[in-house]
């Protein structure tokens, strides 16, 4: 019976940190974003080559070459950062509220940088 009194518990507060209205806003705008990132892709996968720049960190040349399936890491990866920051942030809720903001900013600021590389990318090769 503990496991129900503490999994109940947790539900709550998860429902009262979506109830706040600046951690919804956040939520839909990345959602939002990590959208965007999928539907881009989907619309422009055709029209890509075998071999996108995608690896800027390293040497310029072939080395920064993946091929155009690799871009789908970009939403995926948004995707995860989103979940675990938010599962995190809920855990961190009402003892550290700031901690568990800036987990949730974060999130989008990470699917917004990630959407901009993605645009930025097809725009470059079309």
């Amino acid at each position: 019976m503990p496991f129900f009194h503490s999994l109940f518990s947790q539900v709550s507060i998860l429902g009262n940190f979506w109830q706040e209205k600046i951690n919804s806003q956040f939520l839909r705008w990345n959602l939002l974003l990590i959208i965007f990132q999928i539907a881009i892709l989907f619309f422009k996968f055709n029209e890509l080559p075998q071999q996108v720049p995608l690896y800027y960190s390293l040497p310029w040349g072939e080395e920064q070459l993946a091929s155009a399936a690799s871009l789908f890491l970009l939403p995926t990866f948004s995707i995860v950062i989103l979940l675990i920051n938010n599962l995190i942030a809920t855990f961190f809720f009402k003892s550290i509220p700031l901690f568990s903001r800036l987990l949730v900013i974060f999130s989008l600021i990470f699917s917004l940088l990630s959407s901009i590389s993605l645009t930025r990318i097809i725009l470059l090769i079309s």
